[in-house]
Formats: C-alpha cells, structure tokens, sequence
C-alpha cells in the first residue's frame, strides 16, 4: 500500500499551507469523491484542497506531497476486498470533543465528494445506501459537551464511527461495484 500520512503530520501540514480543507474534510471528500465517480483525478481533488495550488510554494508542495500518499493509499483501501478501510481522524490520545469535531467535519467533506464525484440529487440509489447517506450528512452536523464526556460517550463515539466506516465500503460498493468486487484500480 501507498504511503499515508497520519492525522497529526497532515493536518498540521495543511494548516501551515493555509489549505481550504484540513485533514478529515480533505479525506473524506477524497472518500465520497471515489464512491460517486470511481477513480478521481488528483489534480482536481488537491485543486479543492487548496484555495490556490501554488506548488511553487514550499509549504503547499509539502501538504501536497502527504495528500498524494493519502489519495493512493486511500483508493487501494476502498478497493481492498479485506475491508481494510479506515478514515483518516485524530489518534485515541486527542479528547473525545476533538475527535468528534473530526468525524462531523469528514463526513461533511464526504457529503462534499459525493457531489463533486458527480453524485447528483435525483440519482437513484438503493435504500440502504441513500439511507447511509441521509445519516452521514446528520452526522456532519455532530457536536460533543466536552463537559458530559464518559465511558457512554467514547463507546458511542466507536459506534458512530464503526457505522460511518462500514457505512462508506457499503455505499462504495453498491456505486462502484466492479472496482470494489474486483479489488482493481482503474
């Protein structure tokens, strides 16, 4: 498998590029991208990324240079038939408040990817898909009380997460079925 940066190395990365989306955005419209359109291109993706991608710029070929290890990494998980999928969020160490942030702000960016991956409103789509979809938009909108946070609270988190997981290999498959079925990129 390709090169994938971690959470923390990217994030910051972007943040110094002064990119338009950070980590869990950037991956998760890269995940919605591949689900609605099967193979997305690069440039346009990091075009979306960044406000202006300008790789004479140190800071924005660096970001750059991760977001490529992550989109190659990211099309082989998704066409992986072992199910190897894992979205790109903050490790277990970030507080319960800052991984939820994340998991709202990737499923915002996947909801993003099915429109730009050509997604369109009145396409039909199987009811357990549309479904998944419907739920990973509400999603989106998810917060946490850092105030409240115990045990319940993390094992709803896993829960929420293991869902929108499943949920993306599900919605990629029943889109893309040949690749997925096939474990090949095209």
């Amino acid at each position: 498998m390709s090169e994938r940066p971690n959470f923390k190395d990217l994030q910051q990365a972007l943040e110094k590029a002064d990119a338009e989306m950070l980590a869990a955005e950037s991956h998760g419209s890269l995940c919605g991208i591949c689900c609605a359109g099967g193979k997305p291109d690069l440039q346009n993706w990091l075009n979306q990324v960044f406000d202006e991608l300008d790789l004479n710029d140190m800071l924005v070929k660096e970001a750059s240079q991760l977001l490529v290890g992550l989109f190659n990494n990211t099309q082989q998980q998704l066409n992986d038939s072992d199910a190897d999928f894992q979205m790109l969020l903050p490790e277990d160490e970030m507080t319960l408040a800052e991984r939820t942030r994340a998991l709202a702000q990737w499923c915002h960016g996947f909801s993003y990817g099915l429109v730009t991956g050509g997604l369109k409103e009145d396409t039909v789509l199987p009811a357990d898909t549309k479904e998944l979809i419907q739920d990973i938009v509400e999603i989106a909108r998810a917060g946490h009380d850092p105030a409240a946070e115990d045990e319940v609270d993390e094992e709803a988190y896993m829960q929420l997460y293991e869902y929108v997981r499943m949920g993306v290999l599900l919605i990629n498959e029943e889109l893309q079925p040949i690749e997925a079925a096939s474990g090949t990129i095209h």
